[in-house]
């Protein structure tokens, strides 16, 4: 009799056992992905400590991209762990995406001609940690809204509106990186027909965000929309007066205080009109700015200044001299 009882009240006790267990899995959740369950940023405290200053402070890239492949998996297992923690899928997303960029497409953007089929290889590398990062966002987008992943991948233009619509201020994060990854995507292997026929989901996700918060990210959204309008061919949404409008609209929500954008401009502006004097001065005023003048952005200033010297190294690849 007395197993039974002790049975009973271990039943008894088990819900409640379980939901400890979800709460403090949560919590963790929340202070690890600096958004909670349903995906909303968890608003800081004035004197709470930035967990995030040791990553994006940085001014090291190296010793970033040594630990990066370790803090990846490790949001991993922590989102497989608690798969209803949207916070914790967003940011498992987010991190593969800047995986692929600084790991993976960065150092083979660099390697020289006769290591081309290498280069490749790590294209493909990059575009698949994009459109794994991607998919764990759009994972959470399609829990809250059905049918939102086949919107964002068609090209039903009218179907596509009705669901990018849905997002509100706090889901322009999590936009950002599911649309971002799939323009970079799409910028590495231009020829592959399904992202050229699935690119209106992502532009129209990223100009839905921009118009929630214009200003996210010094103009990161609008940096992003500069790139594809100003390279992709018109009959799949290329429009290059569209492109130089966000182009300004970065500068202005960054300050001119983001290097990005000046490289963007010289990439995606200066570079295919043969303008070689505005490819140097753009680079040379993303090589002005400070790190240190705001140093939540320092790992991204230092990186972006690394390929803007990189590219003024090799300046005389890209014009020709008569």
């Amino acid at each position: 009799m007395k197993v039974y009882l002790k049975l009973a009240a271990l039943l008894a006790l088990a819900p409640v056992f379980f939901s400890c267990k979800s709460m403090i899995s949560n919590k963790i959740g929340d202070s690890v992905a600096g958004a909670d369950k349903n995906g909303v940023a968890v608003p800081k405290k004035t004197d709470a400590p930035d967990m995030m200053m040791a990553f994006m402070g940085e001014k090291d890239p190296q010793i970033i991209a040594e630990v990066l492949p370790m803090i990846v998996k490790m949001y991993e297992i922590l989102a497989l762990q608690n798969p209803g923690h949207q916070g914790l899928q967003i940011m498992s997303g987010q991190l593969n995406v800047m995986y692929g960029n600084l790991c993976v497409q960065t150092p083979a953007e660099k390697l020289p001609i006769t290591e081309l089929e290498k280069q490749v290889a790590e294209f493909n590398r990059a575009k698949y940690h994009y459109l794994k990062g991607r998919q764990s966002i759009l994972n959470v987008f399609e829990s809250r809204w059905p049918g939102f992943e086949k919107a964002f991948l068609s090209s039903d233009a009218d179907l596509i509106k009705s669901y990018v619509s849905k997002i509100k201020k706090d889901d322009v994060n999590a936009a950002y990186w599911a649309g971002g990854a799939s323009l970079i995507s799409w910028s590495l292997d231009p020829l592959d027909i399904d992202m050229l026929s699935s690119i209106q989901g992502p532009v129209a996700l990223l100009e839905a965000a921009a118009a929630l918060d214009p200003n996210y990210n010094k103009g990161a959204i609008w940096d992003a929309l500069c790139q594809f309008y100003t390279a992709a061919p018109v009959d799949f949404g290329g429009d290059y007066e569209r492109g130089l409008e966000c182009y300004e609209k970065a500068l202005k929500a960054s300050g001119g205080s983001s290097p990005g954008i000046y490289i963007t401009y010289a990439q995606s502006v200066c570079k295919p009109s043969g303008d070689r004097d505005g490819f140097i001065e753009s680079l040379n005023k993303a090589l002005a700015i400070n790190p240190d003048d705001d140093p939540s952005s320092r790992l991204m200033c230092v990186l972006n200044q690394q390929k803007a010297q990189y590219l003024l190294d090799h300046v005389d690849d890209y014009f020709v001299v008569w």
